[in-house]
């Protein structure tokens, strides 16, 4: 499984303020360690100016930072394509873009720059217009539309991540049956598409999140995940990444899972 690093996101406070500020040093310092932890990509987000051209400085400045600090390709997290631009034409081999969905003025701006770009793109099973559906049968139409209106710009459908987007819990309980559903019929039907989520966001409002995380993300192993946004260096949750690979019947002779054990990380 690819693991896609979350820590860059100006979301979180101190996150913003380092970038505010320009803080070189606390950047570096949390790529790094994300990648010693084992991130395949580290996911930068700096969304919160309020203007393109201010978020495509922040980027512009951050793609060189971090890629000195840490030589692993990034998941470029932005609404805008003049920010996705922008970082791709300073990132060092093939990144990842975050995200488009299933509006088609988003897939006309996104995907001839992934294309050209060689990037992999995380797609979203949602729309303006419709919202994130509330069945699998739903998403599912959003993927097949993404995945036709990517041959149109011939666009490998083996390079689209679709993130079937799961809803809390505390919402409705069967908010993660339906994303396991429409992952398992991604893997189907639209292979060798790829899927992709984040895990945080199914525990939401509910007491002892990680134990919840951590189930959510074996389970989604099992129905065929290719990659997960989360945190590398919890070691909890790496040492599940293993544990789900072999249950999925994914890791022949258990060799993965040994492996991890005499390396130390199964070790939370």
């Amino acid at each position: 499984m690819e693991i896609i690093g979350e820590k860059i996101n100006t979301t979180r406070k101190r996150l913003e303020q380092a970038v505010r500020e320009r803080n070189a040093a606390f950047i570096q310092d949390l790529a790094r360690k994300q990648a010693a932890a084992g991130a395949d990509y580290l996911d930068v987000n700096s969304g919160m100016p309020l203007y393109a051209e201010q978020e495509a400085e922040d980027f512009a400045w951050l793609v060189p930072l971090i890629q000195d600090a840490a030589d692993i390709p990034l998941c470029i997290d932005s609404a805008h394509p003049l920010v996705i631009e922008t970082a791709l034409k300073l990132h060092k081999g093939n990144a990842m873009i975050n995200s488009i969905n299933g509006d088609p003025a988003k897939i006309e701006s996104v995907l001839p720059l992934a294309k050209e770009y060689r990037c992999k793109v995380i797609a979203l099973t949602s729309s303006r217009q419709g919202g994130i559906p509330a069945t699998s049968v739903e998403r599912i139409k959003i993927a097949e539309k993404i995945a036709e209106e990517s041959q149109r710009f011939g666009f490998p459908i083996e390079n689209l991540y679709f993130d079937p987007l799961v809803m809390p819990l505390s919402t409705d309980h069967r908010n993660a049956v339906v994303f396991l559903e429409t992952v398992r019929e991604i893997k189907k039907s639209l292979s060798p598409a790829r899927t992709v989520s984040g895990l945080s966001n199914i525990s939401y409002g509910l007491p002892k999140r990680k134990r919840i995380n951590h189930a959510f993300l074996a389970l989604a192993i099992g129905c065929g995940m290719d990659a997960a946004i989360l945190d590398p260096t919890d070691k909890e949750i790496m040492a599940m990444l293993p544990v789900g690979e072999l249950l999925a019947g994914n890791d022949p002779d258990c060799t993965g899972y040994l492996v991890a054990y005499r390396e130390g990380r199964l070790e939370a």
